[in-house]
């Protein structure tokens, strides 16, 4: 088995050869220089860039952009280097590159079928969020029921994903289920997170309204977007005396359109 990385990086061709269960050295040539990964199953014992040996040649490796690999199954190292399961080192690469699949508030994760949480060395952020995982959730109630902010729970789940260890299905942006906080002072507009407004205008167009509703009401509200609300909408003291709202209410929110309606 041999080609280049034209289509496929030596993050996913690696990660290819383990769910096949191969065994064998993963060699790479490059303008850079020459590599080796051996292989056994899910787990990588010896790995060589050029003078470096372990887990950076490992790291650098697998971060390669251009070149030619080769495949040799049943080769065996000369010395052991590694002693972690492939992702273990898939889940550090994908930390350094700014290559993950994009994640939107709305969308609805799960854990993925190849996924293998158990051999990952995961930190606290993420180890948070596997534990409200055990039924398909949206990354916005991910965010909340965790009480990690939106933008890292979006961050994390793309590398997740990029790995295999979650699901993405992406979804049309649609009506946020949000909780009623106040802020003082704040400007007379409704405060929801930048990520969800961010997603709703890059899908339903330009708009600086939304549709507040509360029981049996409807409201008509500016908003604005302000960094970390999550799963908050907020309004100043007098706006809640205004409209006779109460801290803590639930509120489903959506775009007001000018000329059509959002899903609902």
């Amino acid at each position: 088995m041999e080609g280049t990385f034209v289509l496929l990086g030596p993050l996913d061709l690696l990660q290819l050869l383990a769910r096949g269960g191969k065994t064998g050295v993963f060699q790479t040539i490059t303008p850079a220089g020459k590599g080796a990964v051996y292989l056994q199953g899910s787990r990588v014992t010896h790995a060589q860039w050029g003078q470096l040996t372990g887990d950076e040649a490992m790291l650098e490796i697998l971060l390669l952009k251009e070149g030619r690999f080769r495949f040799i199954e049943g080769a065996e190292p000369d010395e052991v280097s590694l002693r972690r399961n492939l992702d273990h080192y898939l889940l550090q690469a994908i930390r350094r590159l700014d290559d993950r699949v994009e994640v939107s508030p709305f969308d609805r994760v799960k854990f993925g079928q190849g996924g293998r949480v158990e051999q990952l060395t995961l930190n606290p952020g993420e180890l948070a969020l596997f534990t409200h995982l055990g039924k398909p959730i949206s990354v916005l109630d991910l965010a909340v029921a965790s009480d990690r902010p939106l933008r890292m729970v979006m961050t994390i789940l793309g590398h997740l994903a990029r790995l295999g260890v979650i699901e993405v299905e992406h979804r049309a942006p649609h009506t946020a289920r949000l909780t009623l906080g106040i802020r003082d002072p704040l400007p007379p507009y409704a405060h929801v997170d930048e990520l969800l407004l961010s997603a709703w205008r890059l899908h339903y167009g330009r708009f600086d309204h939304v549709h507040v509703r509360v029981d049996n009401r409807t409201l008509n509200l500016p908003v604005r977007g302000s960094e970390n609300l999550g799963g908050k909408l907020l309004l100043g003291t007098g706006q809640l005396i205004m409209h006779e709202l109460s801290a803590g209410q639930t509120l489903m929110v959506w775009p007001a359109l000018p000329h059509s309606h959002a899903d609902r």
